[in-house]
């Protein structure tokens, strides 16, 4: 039992250092843990190819490596043309490589300890790491003891965090984490629609349902970024619902699911509304993180104060014909006085460097379509997930694709 426990802390510990980086305060600043994955998967990979006779590599991986490249040397020829030094996505192929070997290092963390590694055990690992970074953020913000834990780990960010009275985990915070708890909450929602071993397992299939609503809660009063994806995912678990089955009847077990959904969801929101009424803090979380829902009730207009500032002030564009074309070669410090990852994208690499940017992230989440069963809909919410993040801050969620890429759909797939 104890065997197993440790197992699992180790694991979950890796996939947390590859889903949400850290620096470390015995480490210089410029290593991070996913760096440190990252070496451990090129070491397992080499042993592999070793062992295997050969490098193996699936042709989703080349493809969107030499996606990857061209975006970096275009963006390499606009900032060159700019002469500006800013070399943020100029070296997106490194940044690339990292998230590959990183997330090759999990494959094989996961494969070491479990000997086979599917979307289902992926799903669940993630599903645990976000629920572990939302209990640990409401611990450093309740107890002084985790609150000190995690500054002796934890080289940078606590203090900006602390400053905008925003809660964090362990390296989860503001956007990078509610982006990350999004995409986990899709991959939960598609394997609540869609595994149905899963379906038939009710323990199994409670777990993944509570997983999600704890992230949809607390997720959202670390970063509100997080309701996007639970939107998402939500609306893929009612469609997976109505979708008429063969003979044009829904599955009595679909209908069960959803029935325990809704139990599942009306606990917590039952339990959530007597917190909310005798404990100030919780109160406070809560309407932050709901904002939108607690303004559109008092005031009848849906809306935050960040929304309203992005929408108001941040849409800005180019000015001339050149800018528009090849951008000015400028990202990084808030140099253009926007967050809105379009924007930023224009003025970096113009509309072009957008466009070779967004074919990338559109063929590494539908090319999935082909190596898993039923993931046609996953896919598609991870392009709208994208898609709709760059209207609010620019991100890369390739993380999520590099460990679909490892992951093998059946034993007889290359991995990676």
């Amino acid at each position: 039992m104890l065997r197993r426990f440790l197992k699992g802390l180790v694991l979950l510990v890796v996939v947390s250092f590859y889903l949400f980086p850290i620096s470390f305060t015995f480490l210089p600043n410029s290593i991070n843990s996913k760096m440190l994955v990252a070496v451990f998967g090129i070491a397992a990979f080499v042993y592999d190819s070793i062992r295997n006779h050969g490098v193996m590599l699936s042709r989703y991986t080349i493809v969107s490596a030499l996606i990857a490249t061209v975006f970096s040397v275009w963006c390499l020829f606009c900032v060159f043309a700019a002469d500006s030094h800013d070399y943020t996505y100029a070296s997106y192929i490194v940044s690339y490589l990292t998230w590959m070997t990183g997330a090759y290092g999990v494959y094989s963390a996961l494969r070491i300890g479990h000997g086979e590694v599917n979307l289902s055990l992926l799903t669940h690992y993630l599903s645990m790491v976000c629920v572990v970074q939302c209990a640990l953020a409401v611990l450093i913000d309740n107890f002084t003891f985790f609150e000190d834990l995690i500054d002796k780990v934890m080289a940078v960010g606590q203090d900006f965090y602390k400053r905008g009275h925003r809660l964090y985990g362990l390296g989860a915070a503001l956007d990078p984490a509610g982006i990350r708890f999004s995409t986990v909450l899709i991959l939960l929602a598609h394997q609540v629609a869609a595994n149905e071993e899963l379906r038939a397992d009710r323990p199994a299939l409670i777990t993944h349902l509570v997983s999600f609503t704890v992230i949809m809660i607390f997720g959202a009063v670390i970063s509100r970024t997080t309701l996007v994806g639970a939107a998402l995912g939500v609306a893929y678990m009612l469609f997976s619902l109505l979708k008429m089955r063969k003979g044009g009847f829904m599955t009595v077990k679909m209908i069960q699911m959803f029935y325990r959904f809704i139990i599942i969801v009306g606990v917590i929101v039952l339990v959530t509304i007597v917190i909310y009424n005798k404990n100030i803090t919780f109160r406070n979380y809560v309407r932050f993180g709901f904002e939108a829902f607690f303004n559109w009730v008092e005031t009848g207009d849906f809306h935050t104060h960040s929304s309203d500032v992005l929408m108001k002030t941040m849409w800005i564009w180019p000015e001339d014909f050149r800018t528009w074309l090849i951008g000015r070669g400028t990202f990084a410090d808030y140099i253009n006085d926007t967050d809105i990852g379009y924007c930023n994208f224009v003025f970096y690499c113009g509309v072009i460097g957008l466009l070779i940017f967004s074919v990338y992230f559109i063929y590494c989440h539908l090319v999935l379509n082909q190596k898993f069963r039923n993931f046609q809909i996953c896919s598609l919410l991870l392009v709208a997930l994208t898609f709709i993040i760059w209207a609010k801050v620019a991100t890369d969620i390739f993380y999520i694709d590099a460990l679909l890429f490892c992951i093998a759909a059946d034993p007889d797939e290359t991995v990676i």
